[in-house]
């Protein structure tokens, strides 16, 4: 099967998507795991653009400003379970998910330089 096909994949894995699931066949490997690897560069770097945007300073010098604001940057960014790490703890989920969809693919007989091309010339 060429590169090619496998990319025409997407647009049926996009449609099928759209109930909330697909199933990764030796056809759509390398479509899959593009399409997974594509969300989670684009998650991550929303993410990461986002970042300065969520630390909350205090809106004034009263007790109650001075007081909130940390505890909301604990919850949005400073906090071992806060939503930034979350995110970021999903985003890695979503880079497994893919290197798992490459490994599938060597398995299915597809060599390094077809993954590559499904990754977009980079190595998973």
């Amino acid at each position: 099967m060429e590169i090619i096909d496998a990319f025409q994949q997407v647009d049926q894995l996009n449609t099928n998507m759209a109930s909330g699931t697909f199933t990764i066949t030796p056809t759509n490997v390398l479509a899959a795991a593009k399409i997974i690897q594509s969300q989670a560069d684009t998650l991550r770097n929303k993410l990461d653009g986002a970042e300065d945007d969520l630390r909350v300073d205090p809106p004034g010098q009263d007790d109650v400003s001075t007081r909130i604001a940390p505890a909301w940057n604990d919850l949005l960014l400073d906090r071992e379970d806060s939503y930034r790490n979350r995110i970021r703890a999903y985003v890695q989920g979503l880079y497994n998910l893919a290197s798992q969809c490459a490994e599938s693919a060597r398995t299915y007989g597809y060599s390094d330089e077809e993954i590559a091309a499904a990754f977009g010339g980079q190595s998973e």
